[in-house]
């Protein structure tokens, strides 16, 4: 059997009931249920409507005696677990781990309520989820209105790709016809009030939607008249303003708080006595306005009887008295959110709804900052959006250095094409802002958004120019803040193998620095670890390269997780231990297959895993590392493919494939030309010279030699390209030629 059915219709036709319905018929078999739901104000809260379904479920949480230690990372108040997060399997997997514990001891029904409003995080491990669980009595259903589903891209190609693995039940859930609608009014108001034309009016007013059809109801038990045909809205108006006072104040805050609440939280957010607060529940869950939440859990939440009812009831309150709400509220969660940073997506909503824009703006860099940390993408792009807008607000001397981190996060969060062009220009804008205003600080973070970005498109021709205008900078900037530049100025000349004197010298510098303020910086790390691959010393470079591997997973840096085993995989193939690099490889494919770009980061690391079977066993790895290279054009990863075509045509020169080496090394040159990197170039050149000899086109091979004596400089090239440098010297030395 499917197993996630999805029930569809129209706000108000009766999915939520239906799902409640459903599950105290599978309760009364014993079956455990958790309910979660989404919310309009929370697409950007990742994982949110899972966080909401584990936290009801506080009984089974507590009798649970080995709880997956990831878990804290979505739940703060179980614990942090004591390793970072390196890969957002991990985290998936302790979700799922979790539900499978719970199944095997009984049957498992999962709700989720309005996933038109499930954010892509959520709906990655909803995905996720119905594969790992198929096999287990755990069942998923979840409702959606169908118009605000297909703008929510994640959760429809999620529900596409379950429907093409006939894994998805839809259910459409229709109007009641006549008789049903008859039958509900009977169910609702005196029969002494219903005769058969008003019971036919309210079927054909209310077109058989049930909610209607119930205010309708209601607006005549207050009435002798029958009532002119009136919008939903306009009803439930009507009957807020039959309510008293306690209960007219107490419902805006409420609304306003965008969710199911529960009671005592709005009590202090709005400072509502404990007896106000009582008699106003009464009255309103008397009213029918608010329920008890479907959440199961220990601690009692409310939510309105319909999302409809939550607008009207917002739309009612003036705009600075929403504003005024919405800024008591963003000071009473960013209290909270000390201890649960789950919440600063939310302190970030409600802040720039109160036009607070500094605490907006702030909010949305750490919950964009969070969402890196768990892998959510998407909501960390869109955040940063959200953080730029309100920054434009505040001072320049606090908008500066929140821009830049804001822009870092966006290179992180993987910016792409024609929007990567357009980062670039507002990063370049946002430097020149800072150097006239005289902030150090603030340039400093930018200018190292501008070299990240400009690594990771391959632009390696303006990053020396880059590194010395951070060099400068570092010169009148705090030790820290100098220490922090100088070293991701030297990493990155000393990973793309240019200048490297200058690298070694910048990186020596921030390490005085950093012992001096007591700071262990991953980029310096990584940066002495390139220096050490240059020169040949492996031992030590595998070493400082491995530090600053832990250094970015404590740090959950992802980019430079993957980064550094990349540069893991290439010192032990360098080191000529291909087997030794088959590990890092894996955990690279793992890692750059949830992070969201344009499909560089696994076609990499793809190509580097089957180069590393190349050099092992090359016929078996031929036609597949063939194909990987073929990834690699199409994405456009130029660095790459002169890497790996360099290290295959050394292979195949090894084992005496002449024509395939030359091949391989000519194109090889040409991409290694275009992202200027001396080491590729010189190497690649040399397995070409060397491969033409041995193929007898000994005046084109010395040729070739002529033209690369012109344009490299010996003194910059790695000690594996200089040694494939003197070997094409010594092969045309034999040849009487060079």
């Amino acid at each position: 059997e499917p197993t996630l059915l999805i029930l569809q219709g129209e706000p108000g036709i009766g999915k939520t009931r239906l799902l409640e319905e459903l599950s105290r018929l599978t309760q009364e078999k014993q079956v455990k249920t958790l309910w979660g739901q989404g919310f309009a104000a929370e697409k950007m809260r990742p994982y949110g409507i899972w966080i909401d379904a584990l936290r009801g479920t506080q009984g089974l949480l507590a009798a649970t005696a080995q709880l997956p230690a990831d878990l804290g990372l979505l739940l703060p108040e179980l614990g942090q677990p004591s390793q970072r997060l390196s890969d957002l399997s991990h985290l998936l997997d302790a979700v799922v781990q979790l539900l499978m514990q719970w199944a095997q001891e009984s049957p498992l029904l999962i709700v989720l309520d309005d996933i038109q409003w499930m954010d892509d995080a959520s709906s990655a491990l909803l995905h996720y989820a119905v594969r790992r669980l198929r096999s287990l009595p755990v069942w998923i259903a979840c409702s959606a209105r169908v118009a605000e589903l297909v703008s929510n891209t994640a959760v429809s190609q999620v529900l596409q790709a379950l429907r093409r693995e006939q894994q998805l039940h839809t259910f459409d859930v229709v109007p009641l016809d006549r008789e049903q609608t008859a039958e509900l009014l009977h169910s609702t108001i005196a029969p002494a009030t219903l005769s058969l034309d008003t019971v036919n009016q309210v079927f054909i007013d209310s077109g058989g939607n049930p909610l209607f059809a119930l205010e309708i109801a209601r607006a005549l038990s207050h009435t002798s008249k029958q009532p002119a045909a009136q919008p939903i809205e306009d009803l439930i108006r009507d009957r807020l303003q039959q309510l008293d006072e306690t209960a007219r104040d107490f419902l805006p805050w409420a609304a306003a708080l965008g969710r199911s609440f529960q009671p005592t939280t709005v009590a202090q957010i709005a400072d509502y006595p404990m007896i106000r607060l009582l008699t106003a529940i009464e009255q309103l869950e008397q009213q029918a306005l608010i329920r008890p939440s479907s959440s199961i859990g220990s601690t009692a939440r409310y939510d309105f009887a319909h999302d409809i009812v939550r607008q009207v009831v917002y739309q009612q309150l003036s705009e600075p008295r929403r504003q005024l709400m919405h800024w008591q509220i963003a000071q009473q969660l960013q209290q909270r959110a000390a201890q649960d940073d789950t919440l600063v997506s939310e302190v970030a909503y409600h802040a720039g709804l109160a036009g607070d824009h500094s605490l907006a703006a702030s909010s949305a860099l750490a919950a964009a900052e969070r969402c890196l940390r768990v892998f959510a993408y998407t909501e960390a792009l869109d955040l940063t959006h959200q953080g730029l807008h309100h920054s434009q607000f505040i001072d320049p001397s606090q908008r500066l250095p929140l821009q830049g981190r804001l822009r870092w996060v966006q290179v992180i969060g993987g910016m792409k094409g024609d929007r990567a062009d357009e980062l670039e220009a507002d990063i370049q804008t946002l430097i020149t802002e800072a150097n006239m205003l005289g902030f150090v600080e603030a340039e400093a973070i930018a200018l190292e958004a501008l070299i990240a970005l400009q690594f990771e498109r391959s632009n390696y021709g303006d990053i020396p120019q880059h590194t010395q205008r951070v060099a400068e900078a570092s010169q009148v900037a705090s030790p820290a803040t100098a220490a922090r530049m100088l070293a991701q100025s030297g990493s990155c000349l000393a990973e793309i193998g240019r200048e490297m004197h200058r690298a070694e010298a910048l990186l020596g510098e921030a390490q005085s620095l950093a012992d001096r303020v007591g700071l262990v910086l991953s980029d310096l790390v990584c940066g002495l670890g390139c220096v050490h691959r240059h020169h040949g010393r492996y031992a030590e470079a595998r070493s400082l390269l491995q530090q600053a591997l832990h250094l970015a997973r404590g740090q959950q840096n992802h980019w430079l997780e993957g980064l550094y085993l990349t540069y893991l995989a290439m010192t032990e193939i360098e080191a000529g231990h291909p087997e030794a690099a088959l590990p890092y490889c894996h955990e690279l494919t793992t890692v750059a297959a949830k992070i969201q770009g344009d499909g560089s980061e696994i076609a990499m690391a793809k190509a580097l895993e089957r180069l590393v079977r190349y050099h092992l066993a090359p016929n078996e790895a031929a036609s597949l590392l063939i194909a990987a290279i073929q990834i690699l054009e199409q994405v456009d990863a130029k660095r790459m493919i002169a890497y790996v075509l360099m290290r295959v045509a050394f292979v195949d020169l090894a084992g005496d494939r002449f024509d395939l080496a030359a091949e391989r090394a000519k194109t090889a040159l040409a991409n290694a030309k275009i992202v200027n990197q001396p080491s590729f170039t010189a190497m690649s050149w040399a397995l070409w010279i060397q491969s033409l000899a041995a193929l007898g086109y000994l005046e084109e091979a010395n040729h070739q030699w002529a033209r690369l004596q012109t344009q490299i400089q010996h003194q910059d090239l790695s000690q594996i390209a200089q040694a494939q440098v003197e070997k094409a010297i010594a092969v045309l030395h034999d040849a009487g030629l060079g």
